[in-house]
C-alpha cells in the first residue's frame, strides 16, 4: 500500500504541492504557539527560589518632623532616631507569633523595587542586581544556601552571591568564586552562595549580589526605604494582620514613627502580577493560541474535505475492484500522514532558523523574550513533538469523517458523478 500511496501523491502532485504549502505554514504557526505556551508554562512552574508563605511586610511611617530631623537634625538627634528604630525592631522581634525578622533594601519579592550595580570578575563586567539584607533575610524567605553560612555575617566587605539557573555568575561557576569587585573598585569577599532566584514566576533566574545592610550607618536604619519582613509561625498565620496590629500598634508607635500598614507578601504578589499584567498576558497567550487552533482545524478540515470530494470517482472504482471501506479510510489517513511528515521535515528547519535569527522580533511580531536563557535542543524536540501530535490529531480528525462518508458511496453514484 505504501508504494501505491507514493504513486497517488505523485500523480496528484499539483494539488498536493498546495496542500503541502498549507501544511508547512500551519506547522510553523503551531510551532510558535507551542513554543510560547511551553516556554511560559515551564518558566512559571520553575521554583522562584524563595518562599513567601506566612511572610509579611511591615511598613513603618515617618511623620514630617522625622524627615526634618533626618535631613537637618544634629548628630545627637539622629542617634536618638537610630535608638528608636532598634527599639521598634526589638519589640516586633519579640512578638510571640514571629519566627524571624529581617531588614532589607530593594530586596522584597514582588515589591517592584530593584537596585543594580557594577560587578566584575576577571575580564567579565556587568550590571548585576544588588540586594542589601540582614542575615535573617535568608531565613525569612527560606532561601537555601548552597555554600557557606551567614549566621556570623557582620562585615560589609563580605557578600553572598547567587547565580542564574545554571549557577553561572559572570560566566563562572558561582561556587568557585572567592572574591568580586563591585561598584567603584571595591573588593568583596564571597562568604556564601545562595540558591538562584527570580523576581517573579514569569522572570528568568538572574545573578544576585547580597550585601550586608549596615546597622552602624545612620542612613540605613531610618526606616526611610528600609523594608521590614517577618516570617510568622504557620499555626499563627490566620488573622495575623488584625491580631498583630491590635496587639503591637501602640507599642511601636514611637515618635516620629508609626505603624503604617502590614501586608502579606502573597497580596503583594497579586498586586505585582496585576500591575505588570503577567496573568493577563498569560491568558492572552492561551486565548490567541486557542483561536489559532480553531481556525487551523477548520482550514485543515476544509482542505481535506475538498480533496476527498474531488476523488469520488476514484473511490467508486476502488469499491468496484474490491476495496473495503476500511481500506479506503486507511488509504486517505496514510496519505495525510505522509504529507504531514514531509511538511514537518520542511517546516522544522525553517522554524529553528527563524527562532535563532530572532526574525519575528525584528519585524515587530510579539515573541518570547528569553533573556540570556539559551534555546536548548530539548526545546526543539518538544516543540516538534507537540506540534506534530497536534497537527496529526487535527488532520486525522479532518480526514476521518469525509473518508467515512466517501467510503459509503455507491459505485454507480460515484461513477455517475464522473
Amino acid at each position: 500500500m505504501i508504494k501505491q500511496i507514493f504513486k497517488i501523491i505523485w500523480s496528484e502532485r499539483k494539488i498536493n504541492i498546495w496542500i503541502l504549502f498549507e501544511l508547512v505554514l500551519v506547522f510553523c504557526i503551531l510551532w510558535f504557539c507551542v513554543d510560547y505556551i511551553y516556554f511560559f508554562t515551564k518558566r512559571y512552574l520553575e521554583p522562584t527560589g524563595y518562599n513567601v508563605e506566612h511572610v509579611y511586610n511591615i511598613n513603618m511611617g515617618i511623620k514630617e518632623e522625622g524627615h526634618v530631623l533626618i535631613n537637618n537634625g544634629t548628630d545627637a538627634q539622629k542617634d536618638s532616631l537610630v535608638n528608636i528604630v532598634w527599639t521598634i525592631v526589638d519589640r516586633i522581634k519579640k512578638y510571640p507569633d514571629i519566627e524571624y525578622i529581617s531588614l532589607s533594601s530593594a530586596a522584597v519579592p514582588y515589591s517592584g523595587s530593584f537596585m543594580s550595580n557594577k560587578a566584575s570578575l576577571d575580564t567579565m563586567v556587568d550590571y548585576i542586581q544588588f540586594k542589601s539584607v540582614s542575615p535573617d533575610y535568608f531565613n525569612v524567605f527560606k532561601i537555601n544556601l548552597q555554600q557557606g553560612q551567614v549566621e556570623n555575617w557582620n562585615k560589609t566587605d563580605n557578600i553572598v552571591i547567587s547565580g542564574n539557573k545554571d549557577n553561572q555568575f559572570l560566566k563562572h561557576d558561582a561556587k568557585q568564586i572567592k572574591s568580586l569587585v563591585t561598584g567603584d573598585n571595591e573588593n568583596k569577599q564571597v562568604i556564601g552562595v545562595a540558591a538562584s532566584s527570580k523576581r517573579s514566576e514569569f522572570d528568568e533566574h538572574n545573578p544576585i549580589v547580597y550585601t550586608l545592610l549596615s546597622t552602624n550607618d545612620r542612613e540605613t536604619v531610618y526606616f526611610d526605604g528600609i523594608e521590614i519582613c517577618v516570617r510568622v509561625k504557620a499555626e499563627a498565620d490566620k488573622n495575623f494582620i488584625e491580631r498583630f496590629t491590635k496587639d503591637i500598634q501602640e507599642q511601636i508607635a514611637m515618635d516620629p514613627y508609626f505603624l503604617s500598614s502590614v501586608t502579606s507578601i502573597s497580596d503583594l504578589r497579586k498586586d505585582f502580577m496585576k500591575w505588570n499584567k503577567y496573568d493577563n498576558n498569560f491568558k492572552s497567550i492561551f486565548s490567541i493560541s486557542s483561536f489559532l487552533f480553531i481556525n487551523i482545524f477548520l482550514a485543515v478540515v476544509g482542505t481535506f474535505w475538498f480533496r476527498i470530494q474531488t476523488r469520488r470517482n476514484e473511490i467508486g472504482l476502488r469499491v468496484v475492484v474490491g476495496s473495503t471501506r476500511m481500506n479506503i479510510k486507511a488509504l486517505f489517513i496514510l496519505e495525510t500522514l505522509f504529507l504531514l511528515l514531509l511538511a514537518s521535515l520542511i517546516a522544522t528547519p525553517i522554524c529553528i532558523n527563524i527562532a535563532l535569527a530572532d526574525i519575528l522580533r525584528d519585524i515587530g511580531v510579539p515573541s518570547i523574550d528569553r533573556g540570556e536563557e539559551p534555546i536548548r535542543i530539548s526545546q526543539y524536540f518538544i516543540n516538534y513533538l507537540f506540534t506534530a501530535l497536534i497537527l496529526i490529531t487535527i488532520s486525522i480528525s479532518a480526514v476521518l469523517y469525509p473518508s467515512w462518508r466517501a467510503s459509503r458511496i455507491q459505485p454507480a453514484e460515484a461513477l455517475r458523478d464522473e
